[in-house]
């Protein structure tokens, strides 16, 4: 097998896929610590589910490392298409939850389409950049393509709504025609629409979306209702201080004061168990992970692998620091996973793809050397 080529095991980057083995490990061993104390047994439902999904990411990363990035680059517009009718379906006939229209039920395990179009995105943009490569940069008639491939799916998004995947994936797209190339003038130009376009946006949100980022200033103004979740949050951060409280003593999480403590807040429910030190390491294992792809992107020999890794990067990056910032009152609350960490199927996948991503293009960096 190709994959057990001896250039392949050499350039493969063996620290950026334990580390990440690391942070699952920690994620589990924080999820059964966090559980309510009425809902807490050695087969929890919710470990057991999320060792099933990392045991189907494993599966996925091995078939995303064992193909060539070129050929699935060459897949991306029917993968981009596949997943823009699957979110078309969430819209129709998606199970609803707390208000939104995100996932599609396949019996005991759901996923999320919206999560999946971050690569999906990734791939199709990086087709259509070494398709039409412009060394000197692209202007912006010449972007018009590129921004419909990433407003479709963004506005889709935001219709169910989910407004903090659809700004994700309009990071991304955006982080990909960056690195691309865009003409200086192009992107000033650019830079001015977001700026004028972005308070007519204002008046197209959700009251529940306005109440989360006008409460992000001053939460204490509604502790009962929009500004609850981040003062617990705070508070489960506080709590911990140096040391933490101690395994499965966390009681923000274990009386359940703390909503989506298994998600969005995950990050509080470990810091009150683990503290300021525990809350140091993830944070040094996150920026492992990110230094070693960070190497990676640099290192790529091909437009094709330095567009695939940098957006891949850019998911990993954008969800750790939202999320941390989020869960500490740094950020308006948005509803994003921690990468390998929180509960959740489809975000797990999606991350681990990512990491396969990054190793996909570090094993086959040889080819291109001289």
């Amino acid at each position: 097998m190709k994959i057990l080529n001896n250039k392949y095991t050499q350039n493969f980057d063996f620290i950026i896929l334990f580390t990440v083995i690391i942070i699952f490990s920690l994620g589990i061993i924080n999820l059964y610590g966090s559980l309510s104390i009425h809902h807490k047994d050695f087969f929890d439902p919710y470990v057991i589910k999320q060792l099933v999904w990392f045991v189907v990411s494993i599966l996925i990363m091995a078939l995303i490392i064992s193909i060539d990035y070129n050929t699935l680059i060459e897949a991306a517009y029917y993968i981009y298409g596949f997943i823009l009718i699957f979110i078309v379906i969430v819209l129709v006939k998606g199970r609803i939850t707390h208000g939104a229209s995100r996932w599609i039920s396949l019996g005991v395990l759901s996923f999320q389409p919206s999560e999946l179009m971050k690569i999906a995105l990734i791939f199709a943009l990086v087709k259509y950049f070494t398709t039409c490569e412009n060394k000197k940069g692209y202007n912006l008639r010449s972007l018009i393509i590129p921004f419909i491939m990433i407003l479709i799916p963004v506005l889709l998004i935001a219709k169910e709504p989910d407004l903090g995947t659809s700004l994700i994936v309009l990071f991304i797209g955006l982080i990909i025609i960056f690195l691309a190339g865009i003409k200086r003038n192009s992107m000033l130009i650019l830079a001015g629409i977001i700026l004028v376009t972005g308070p007519v946006l204002w008046f197209r949100l959700k009251s529940y979306q306005k109440s989360r980022i006008l409460i992000f200033l001053h939460p204490a103004k509604d502790y009962l209702g929009a500004g609850y979740n981040i003062i617990q949050s705070e508070i489960a951060v506080g709590a911990g201080r140096l040391f933490g409280d101690g395994f499965g003593n966390g009681s923000q999480s274990t009386l359940d004061f703390l909503p989506a403590k298994h998600t969005d807040f995950i990050f509080s429910t470990y810091m009150q168990q683990f503290g300021f030190i525990g809350g140091l390491v993830l944070i040094i294992l996150y920026f492992i992970v990110i230094i070693r792809g960070f190497k990676i992107v640099y290192r790529a020999k091909k437009l094709q692998g330095f567009l695939l890794g940098g957006g891949a990067l850019a998911i990993i990056t954008f969800h750790a620091i939202i999320n941390m910032f989020m869960t500490v009152g740094l950020l308006p609350v948005v509803g994003v996973p921690l990468p390998f960490f929180s509960y959740g199927g489809t975000s797990l996948v999606v991350d681990m793809s990512a990491v396969a991503i990054l190793l996909n293009i570090s094993m086959r960096r040889y080819k291109f050397q001289s």
